[in-house]
């Protein structure tokens, strides 16, 4: 499984996602380190999993699966693992700055170390692409990313990445 850095505001904790974001500062991390794609992924179902309170396994296999379908390596360094998940009522979602990029099978052939996971409840439909698109627009936007990489700690980037999910949280 992937490590965590040393700061301890990265380190995912139990419990439901506080009230008024689908992003917990919990779940977001920073020098993450992690030596494959598979050990990203874990990461990111981890930090979902604890913010939600959730079966990690479960939400590993779902976003697994829907990796499976395609890559969800957008390029320029950034990967959305998304997946719908039953047991949820809101969106879910993590966010980690990777030490070292990671091989993901992007778009453009780079490696990724901006990740930006995102679970929503299977009956939201359209909302869970509505989701996806305002999280890559976002993460595009000129100078956010290089932003987000020279975030110094984790409520930082929390800062910064939350207001990116929030934007259309409700399904």
């Amino acid at each position: 499984m992937a490590s965590i850095a040393s700061d301890p505001s990265s380190a995912p904790t139990s419990g439901p996602t506080g009230a008024g974001s689908s992003l917990a500062p919990s779940s977001v991390g920073l020098g993450v380190t992690a030596a494959s794609k598979d050990a990203v992924l874990k990461e990111i179902a981890l930090r979902i999993a604890a913010a939600g309170a959730l079966d990690v396994g479960a939400v590993l296999d779902d976003l697994r699966a829907r990796e499976a379908l395609g890559s969800t390596g957008v390029g320029a360094g950034i990967a959305i693992p998304h997946a719908r998940f039953s047991s949820i009522s809101r969106p879910i979602g993590a966010f980690v700055r990777l030490a070292k990029p990671v091989e993901f099978e992007a778009i453009d052939g780079a490696p990724v170390d901006l990740v930006f996971g995102l679970l929503t409840p299977v009956h939201c439909g359209n909302a869970h692409l509505q989701a996806l698109a305002r999280i890559s627009r976002a993460l595009r936007t000129p100078g956010l990313a290089a932003t987000l990489r020279a975030a110094p700690d984790a409520l930082s980037l929390h800062a910064l990445v939350a207001p990116i999910l929030d934007a259309g949280a409700a399904c």
